[in-house]
């Protein structure tokens, strides 16, 4: 090979090695940039929120209830909603009681109506009769001698004013020996097409809230309720005295089956995220590899090419020295 073949293929070897160079640089530069992508799907990964199976033990409710029979105004059945201690120590206590009362149950006489008669005594005084025509029957009534309190039965029941404290009342007797009221201002101001509503005194069982705000707690060793006394904070005055508390648990299995559907839409949610980060991940890896493999390639050819580069430039070491050796 002569000088200028040599030169020539020099320069050319070299020309492409510095090719070669350039793309094993570009090559580690986009094994760069994947390394990147995967260290970011990777912190992805890490900040899921990994979903938790509920425990049925936080489901358990532990619940208090006592029952008084010995005073005039707080007998019943009590169920403990919630309490939290005073300052003083003593407890507030928020609870719901069940009990039966007297109370006015109503009715809307449908299709009765009132009619009236007149009778005269021998001294000439008049006397007024009135009944109530039913469907069923018709029933004489009679004035009521406990109006007011029957009347004061009814507003408490259904509200001040249902009936006015001024009015009385009529009643009568049904075929089953059933005392029922109607107010004397509906009979003797009845008008044909008017509603009528009559009313009885019966017992019912009733709920409602009461709170104890002065309340003293003993417990018993496995620290809950043993039993329960309070006092009006204003009198002083007894109100319970020593009510044995009894303690129930209570699974809420509705509960604890919607936090089970919760969770599992939320682990179906955390495994589809799991299984796209890591399908990303491995199609980047898969990238990863072929660009080694390219770069491995880039390695071989670099190297190859350095040994043709270093023999074609011991031959042209050869021919520039024999040249100056001809001349010399």
């Amino acid at each position: 090979m002569g000088l200028a073949a040599s030169q020539a293929r020099f320069l050319g070897i070299t020309a492409r090695k510095s090719n070669i160079e350039y793309e094993g640089q570009q090559v580690n530069q986009q094994r760069t940039a994947l390394a990147e992508e995967v260290n970011s799907l990777y912190t992805q990964l890490l900040s899921l929120s990994v979903p938790t199976a509920p425990d049925t033990t936080d489901y358990y409710e532990t619940n208090y209830s006592f029952s008084i029979d010995n005073t005039e105004d707080y007998d019943g059945d009590y169920i403990i909603k919630s309490y939290y201690q005073n300052d003083d120590g003593t407890y507030y206590l928020n609870t719901e009681r069940t009990y039966t009362k007297n109370v006015a149950s109503g009715t809307v006489l449908q299709n009765a109506s009132i009619t009236s008669s007149t009778s005269t005594d021998d001294d000439g005084n008049e006397t007024k009769t009135y009944t109530l025509n039913t469907t069923d029957a018709s029933y004489t009534l009679a004035e009521a001698a406990n109006s007011s309190s029957m009347i004061s039965l009814i507003n408490s029941t259904y509200g001040d004013g249902t009936i006015s404290t001024d009015d009385s009342m009529y009643y009568y007797q049904d075929s089953e020996g059933i005392t029922h009221y109607i107010s004397a201002s509906a009979v003797q101001n009845y008008k044909e097409g008017n509603s009528l509503s009559s009313y009885i005194s019966t017992n019912s069982e009733v709920t409602e809230s009461v709170v104890f705000s002065n309340a003293d707690i003993t417990f018993d060793s496995n620290n809950r309720f043993s039993s329960i006394s309070a006092t009006d904070p204003a009198t002083g005055s007894t109100l319970i005295s020593g009510a044995e508390v009894s303690t129930t648990r209570t699974y809420d299995s509705d509960g604890y089956d919607a936090a089970l559907r919760d969770y599992t839409m939320s682990k179906d949610e955390y495994d589809k995220k799991v299984a796209d980060l890591n399908a990303q991940t491995e199609t980047l890896q898969n990238e990863d590899k072929i660009l080694e493999l390219r770069l491995d390639q880039v390695d071989t050819e670099q190297n190859e090419l350095q040994t043709e580069l270093e023999a074609v430039k011991a031959v042209l070491d050869k021919n520039i020295e024999n040249t100056f050796n001809t001349f010399s």
